[in-house]
């Protein structure tokens, strides 16, 4: 037997596919609303051949790619040391893409604060804070909304995937 078969004989592929999407949230996340010093691993998720669309324009490669993000995210930040706008994730979807792939929609907030949050539809990463805990407001924080699409390709590495295409929605309060 294959090492492939294996894994898939004592693995639940749709407890897999949502850990990857949970995994990938977490750390996607953390990275865009985190600190300047760890930016720069977000180009880590990316490939050459990999696609970023947002406001009609489509973002091609790791360095076009990661230099529209900087910009959204610098637009995000504001100038605000203390508080700027962050993600609160509330929906997390994921489905299989492909025989390897994994698609993953996420939907949600823009608030201002100082941490990036996930809540909503049974999504509790852990060592991250609930919304229950933080007892915030969501609505009357709001200053947007996301919504957001990945296709995850499995990468060069074992257990590595990387971003082979992404949409983002921006809408405004």
């Amino acid at each position: 037997m294959d090492l492939a078969s294996y894994v898939k004989s004592v693995v639940d592929p749709t407890e897999r596919l949502k850990q990857i999407a949970e995994m990938l949230a977490i750390h996607y996340y953390l990275l865009f609303n985190g600190s300047d010093g760890i930016w720069h691993h977000m180009k880590t998720f990316y490939m050459e051949q990999s696609t970023f669309s947002f406001s009609e324009k489509v973002h091609v490669g790791q360095n076009d790619i990661f230099d529209s993000l900087s910009n959204i995210r610098k637009k995000l930040k504001g100038d605000r040391p203390r508080e700027k706008i962050v993600h609160v994730v509330e929906k997390l979807h994921c489905r299989a893409n492909g025989d390897t792939g994994v698609a993953i929609r996420v939907s949600g907030s823009f608030i201002v604060g100082n941490q990036f949050l996930v809540c909503g539809e049974g999504v509790k990463p852990e060592g991250m804070p609930s919304l229950d805990e933080l007892s915030i407001d969501i609505p009357s924080k709001r200053v947007g909304q996301f919504r957001e699409q990945f296709i995850m390709q499995p990468g060069n590495l074992m257990s590595c995937y990387y971003i082979s295409k992404q949409d983002l929605y921006i809408i405004q309060s």
